[in-house]
């Protein structure tokens, strides 16, 4: 992306205990974007100073924040550094787990462009599929179909949306960070498309079998799988949804009826055949609680390490 005509745009990628092979990851990403924003949220620095290192050898900027604050902190402030160095027109977000195809920046473009040019307000363009598998759409058949909740990663935003509809709610710290995202952009008028032709491969995080008296539970002819969460990841999924729920529930009530069915399958799942049940349960009923009075911010330490025994 040398041409002086072509969008600018920034890659900004959350890191915690970053993994070795981040760096070939965004070596491969500085080939479709102007420079590339690595934030390191609060990691211990003797473990990942070898890694940030081949980062900062590769051109890259390296944030080092002080404690961990969060996904949504994190990405604000790469953000915030990418708009004050670098004046992008876009800036597209990533997870260090994340890795976007060959082609995936221009084809997000391309989508956006002609989005516009057909009237659509376009407030991100997202992923089409992810390792292969396309995405959940909010409707079918439109002709710039729009993700029904795009990750963060691999959002390829206009400055111009940061403008209108703000930064991440750096409140939720974690999870549900891109639901409340999406929420705000659609209630300013934008569209959340996909970009066609744009893959991103994805860590999936771990699965375990979902075990009943001894058998793998089977439905429709499937063998399934319970995602194995800390309870302190149950605890910022439950609060979050609730919050979701007290901010958004008049406007997009049919949207979070849609989204609470998929999550409530995994947190049934989880609490009854996942690790740690106890801790699972007591997350999530501290979770619904605290969402439901508007307890935000980071999950109280004692608390994290008694639902962690």
């Amino acid at each position: 992306m040398t041409h002086q005509s072509e969008p600018r745009v920034v890659a900004v990628v959350s890191a915690f205990h970053p993994p070795q092979d981040l760096p070939e990851r965004v070596k491969q990403l500085n080939q479709q974007v102007i420079h590339t924003v690595v934030v390191d949220d609060g990691s211990d620095f003797q473990q990942t100073s070898g890694v940030l290192r081949e980062l900062e050898d590769l051109g890259c900027t390296v944030v080092r924040m002080p404690d961990n604050v969060g996904i949504a902190a994190a990405l604000n402030a790469g953000i915030e550094t990418a708009l004050k160095s670098w004046s992008p027109d876009f800036v597209v977000t990533l997870d260090q787990d994340s890795a976007l195809d060959d082609g995936y920046i221009a084809a997000a473009l391309e989508t956006f462009a002609a989005a516009r040019t057909s009237g659509v307000n376009v407030g991100l363009v997202s992923a089409q599929s992810h390792n292969g598998l396309n995405v959940p759409l909010l409707t079918r058949g439109a002709r710039f179909p729009e993700a029904f909740d795009p990750l963060q990663s691999g959002a390829v935003i206009p400055v111009s949306t940061l403008n209108t509809v703000g930064m991440l709610d750096e409140r939720l710290f974690i999870d549900f960070v891109d639901s409340e995202y999406n929420l705000r952009v659609r209630s300013h008028g934008l569209a959340t498309l996909v970009g066609r032709g744009c893959n991103m491969t994805h860590a999936l995080g771990q699965a375990q079998p979902l075990m009943l008296f001894g058998w793998h539970v089977s439905f429709l002819g499937r063998k399934r799988h319970v995602h194995s969460h800390a309870p302190w990841r149950v605890y910022y999924m439950a609060r979050n949804q609730i919050h979701l729920w007290r901010q958004y529930g008049a406007r997009f009530p049919v949207w979070l009826l849609r989204r609470l069915r998929f999550q409530i399958v995994s947190d049934l799942f989880r609490i009854m055949y996942g690790a740690n049940r106890k801790g699972q349960y007591r997350a999530f009923v501290r979770g619904c609680l605290d969402g439901w009075f508007g307890r935000l911010g980071k999950i109280d330490p004692d608390f994290q390490q008694r639902i962690s025994r």
